[in-house]
């Protein structure tokens, strides 16, 4: 039976928060949505995106950081009028309907499993840099066993855990960027030879695999993105919602580009990006080992595996609210939707953990390639999420504008705004299928959707959805 207190009952939009617990800060989500972005990817895999478009890869971060920030501001426009657990699969039942709804609840559900399940795999690889013998999947299990602990005891213990990890990672980039600064500056580490720019056109041009390769990493990129949208799932879980969740997606919007754009500039500036492919590891662990700090391989490798761990904690808690969310006002509501004496969705969590076992199952069998395989079928997912809160913002203001509704935090130029985003979003779709290495993407991708589909068809003959 679902606890009641504290956040139940309807807000002044009529959507009901259902007993979760407001008990998040504005630091917390901030740094929350932060953490679900800057993972595994950004440290581990920008190697891959550089190799296939050159320093042309910048055209793509910068594409997908302006796709992330009108699917936030559109995702802002809706969550500060209506804050509820659920987040973009309550607006898409509300405007686009129920079938809409689900389908769009349980891709995202199934985006943050698959990207939980490659970060583990991941973090096991990464754990035989001491351990050369330690099978891979037995750091993802204790990861995972860890994480379901602290999701289930309670949202501000949650919270307070993933802010520290956050704040880490954001300090790690930051120093990236600060001695890569230097090196291209005033040439310190690098013999006193300021490097300039120059690195973005040498050893090729600035886009050596011409348009292919620009269009063939653009999914990697939004790969590196994908997450932040979880920071409208928190407004059910989060103190004094209209003032918190306005400021909170206005400032994360910004630092994630900064650190994004900002980090992957100065990567390609001080480094030639012939050499960034050329060297197995994380552009990273490059740029410390190159300025001599010692130990700065084992330093930076164990950062890494903490961003891994951060970006874990965080998709368990948003799978596992998606999962809570889409349970209510369905047949599995009594179920799914408890919540345990702390308000905590606890029979969610524990199913999201258990999808997110069969990943440590996978690397048990195939550890060299389940992050590949993994990675590749989560991109699809997230790309589905945003084109659907770009669509459902805009029947939301069709329906407030009819109304002659006042919102108190409206996407400026409308409709030019989500028009342009969903646009780029279907570029981006495009892009994937064009590429051979990511085109498994949308075909999974596609086949999960096509299940979800025809489940809902046939549960809604049988009148049990």
């Amino acid at each position: 039976m679902a606890v009641s207190g504290g956040g139940k009952g309807p807000n002044k939009s009529g959507v009901s928060t259902e007993g979760l617990q407001r008990s998040m800060s504005t630091r917390q989500i901030q740094m929350l949505a932060i953490g679900g972005v800057i993972g595994v990817g950004l440290f581990y895999g920008a190697s891959l995106s550089v190799k296939l478009a050159g320093p042309a890869v910048i055209i793509d971060f910068v594409v997908c950081g302006l796709i992330v920030a009108i699917v936030m501001r559109s995702l802002a426009e809706m969550t500060v009028e209506e804050p509820v657990s659920g987040s973009f699969g309550v607006y898409a039942k509300k405007y686009l309907g129920e079938r809409v709804s689900f389908i769009t609840s349980w891709m995202w559900w199934f985006y943050w499993v698959a990207t939980v399940m490659s970060e583990l795999a991941a973090i096991g690889k990464l754990m035989e840099y001491w351990f050369p013998t330690l099978p891979a999947w037995i750091p993802g299990l204790v990861a995972l066993i860890l994480f379901i602990m602290t999701n289930l005891f309670s949202v501000r213990v949650f919270g307070e855990v993933e802010y520290w990890f956050s704040t880490l990672k954001v300090f790690a980039v930051g120093i990236f960027m600060i001695f890569g600064a230097l090196i291209i500056a005033t040439g310190l580490f690098n013999g006193g030879h300021a490097l300039g720019f120059v690195n973005l056109w040498q050893n090729g041009g600035f886009a050596p695999n011409g348009f292919l390769g620009i269009a063939m990493a653009i999914s990697l990129t939004v790969q590196a993105y994908s997450g932040i949208e979880t920071l409208g799932v928190e407004a059910g879980e989060t103190k004094d919602p209209e003032k918190n969740i306005r400021r909170a997606f206005k400032t994360v919007t910004i630092r994630i580009g900064v650190l994004y754009i900002g980090s992957i500039f100065i990567m390609l500036s001080a480094f030639p990006w012939t050499y960034l492919i050329n060297h197995a590891g994380s552009p990273y662990v490059l740029l410390f080992a190159k300025i001599g700090i010692p130990f700065a391989a084992g330093l930076v490798n164990l950062i890494i595996i903490l961003s891994g761990l951060s970006s874990c904690n965080t998709g368990l808690y948003g799978g596992s609210r998606m999962l809570f969310g889409t349970s209510l006002g369905s047949r599995f509501e009594k179920t799914v939707g408890q919540l345990n004496a702390r308000r905590v969705p606890h029979v969610a969590v524990w199913l999201t953990g258990l999808a997110i076992a069969v990943g440590i199952l996978i690397t048990y069998l195939a550890p060299d390639n389940v992050y590949v395989w993994i990675t590749s079928a989560s991109a699809f997912a997230d790309l589905w999420v945003w084109a659907i809160i770009l669509i459902s913002e805009m029947a939301f203001r069709s329906k407030m504008n009819r109304a002659g509704t006042t919102l108190r935090y409206p996407v400026p130029l409308w409709p030019t705004t989500p028009i342009v985003g969903l646009i780029l979003v279907v570029l981006s779709f495009v892009a994937i299928l064009v590429s051979p290495l990511t085109r498994i993407s949308v075909l999974t991708g596609v086949a999960f959707l096509i299940i979800l589909w025809l489940y809902h068809v046939l549960a809604a003959r049988r009148k049990i959805a």
